[in-house]
């Protein structure tokens, strides 16, 4: 008497960040070729999974309902790059202060590898204002 065949389960694959990363290519093929899904683990925890297509149908964006998270996370960066960039500032103009002051320390021409390093940073040093 036959035995009633019972459907193979897809083969799943359990790898690290960093080995998923070095056989990336070769993963992605298996996905397409024997409907392999590998889970890329961090510290031995699931982190993602290389599908292959079909696996899974990626829900759709609706325009009309904004998601929250994705809202939340748009304030945080938003947040962030502004204190980012006030800190960007606020670094230059320090930067900008401390040339100031060597500049008056040590004038050009007056010490070698003081120019130097005007030379080399000179593509990031602000043009002086006259006056």
């Amino acid at each position: 008497m036959a035995e009633s065949a019972t459907p193979l389960s897809h083969p799943r694959l359990e790898l690290s960040l960093v080995e998923a990363r070095t056989r990336f290519v070769q993963l992605a093929r298996l996905a397409g070729l024997t409907q392999q899904t590998t889970v890329v683990t961090e510290d031995g925890r699931p982190l993602a999974a290389i599908v292959p297509i079909g696996a899974t149908q990626p829900e759709r964006p609706n325009p009309e309902r904004p998601n929250p998270a994705a809202a939340g996370w748009i304030r945080r960066i938003d947040k962030l790059r502004a204190e980012l960039r006030r800190q960007h500032e606020g670094l230059e103009q320090a930067l900008e202060e401390a040339w100031r002051e060597l500049d008056r320390l040590r004038p050009p021409g007056a010490d070698r590898e003081i120019d130097t390093l005007r030379t080399a940073h000179a593509d990031i040093r602000r043009p002086r204002a006259p006056g």
